[in-house]
């Protein structure tokens, strides 16, 4: 199956079926993205259309449900449901199309969810048409770690986009923006990084500047919330006591490969007491990378990340800030593409 990757072995999963085998003692989590949220509501409510839009992975995607059905101990829906269930323009979640993609991931899995919205979401009254920004503090659920990815997403664009330097030093320089701005430094933003600014051609697909800033932020928001699958792993298995082994769903082949540079390297212990996978980023050969200058990137990022500044704010004013270096990246754009 091609859909799969991990947080618990190597990102990687050649084999699901081999995989779940080899660890029958195991309970796994399984943590779906929000297209496959999309997918399973049009599965359920119009085949019509799903049969029409997803006539390539219509197989895939039953035999994903197959799989779930026989092996899931959880099912990680929760954050997908809500982004599935927001309005692009207004950034409001409606609570009744969420109970709808809830609804019917619960038939598609024959499971039952709670289907009333999880987290609190404070009214958007701003226009979210040109600018993501005024969602960020009103997020709901993991909005912190959307505020970081987001930006992350929105400078590596930029950088892609309107910078004609050398891909390397544009590379370095984000790393450089990771640590002193972004001021979060992890195994999947290095890997996006590298690969995205590389020449991997399946990471934000459909981006061109062309097809104006509206449709480009829409995009981008959409990435920044799927790269936080392996956020939502980290936290969640940790509240279990790392009992339960993470797998990733997603048919989104540039996320999938972000999830499988994951690279487990060995464990250490939290203050608890307890073992948790230690990261590392894997770098595939489809960016367009040599060995050496894979080494020469990984060492530079990790360079980076050991001197970085600590800026120590409280949750709520790092928020803020992020929200500002956002809004202004947003303006950027937007004077780049000349809106």
């Amino acid at each position: 199956m091609s859909v799969f990757s991990s947080a618990w072995v190597d990102g990687r999963i050649n084999d699901i079926d081999d995989l779940i085998l080899k660890n029958s003692d195991k309970e796994f989590m399984f943590i779906i993205d929000t297209n496959f949220a999309v997918m399973a509501r049009y599965y359920v409510t119009d085949r019509e259309s799903f049969n029409e839009y997803y006539y390539n992975q219509k197989d895939e995607f039953e035999k994903v449900i197959n799989i779930v059905k026989k092996t899931a101990s959880r099912v990680i829906y929760a954050l997908a449901c809500e982004e599935a269930s927001r309005s692009k323009s207004t950034g409001n979640i409606d609570p009744e199309k969420y109970k709808l993609m809830v609804d019917c991931l619960g038939k598609v899995f024959d499971i039952e969810f709670r289907n009333d919205l999880l987290s609190k979401n404070e009214q958007i009254n701003e226009d979210v048409k040109f600018s993501k920004a005024p969602i960020l503090l009103k997020n709901g659920l993991f909005k912190s770690q959307t505020a970081i990815s987001y930006t992350t997403i929105l400078k590596a664009y930029l950088l892609k986009n309107f910078d004609d330097r050398e891909k390397k030093t544009k590379i370095k320089e984000m790393f450089h923006y990771i640590a002193d701005e972004i001021n979060v430094f992890s195994p999947v933003s290095t890997s996006f990084v590298i690969h995205y600014l590389g020449e991997e051609a399946t990471i934000l697909k459909k981006t061109s500047p062309s097809i104006g800033l509206e449709k480009i932020l829409n995009k981008l928001y959409a990435a920044s919330i799927d790269m936080l699958m392996p956020t939502q792993a980290s936290q969640l298995a940790e509240i279990s006591g790392y009992q339960e082994v993470p797998i990733f769903i997603t048919f989104d082949k540039g996320m999938k490969l972000l999830f499988d540079s994951l690279l487990v390297m060995g464990e250490h212990r939290l203050d608890s007491g307890t073992k948790v996978p230690e990261y590392s980023t894997m770098i595939f050969y489809s960016s367009g990378w040599k060995d050496p200058d894979i080494i020469e990137l990984c060492q530079y990022a990790q360079q980076v990340q050991r001197n970085k500044r600590k800026i120590r704010n409280s949750q709520e004013h790092e928020l803020v800030r992020l929200k500002s270096l956002a809004t202004d990246l947003e303006k950027l754009l937007m004077k780049n593409i000349k809106i």
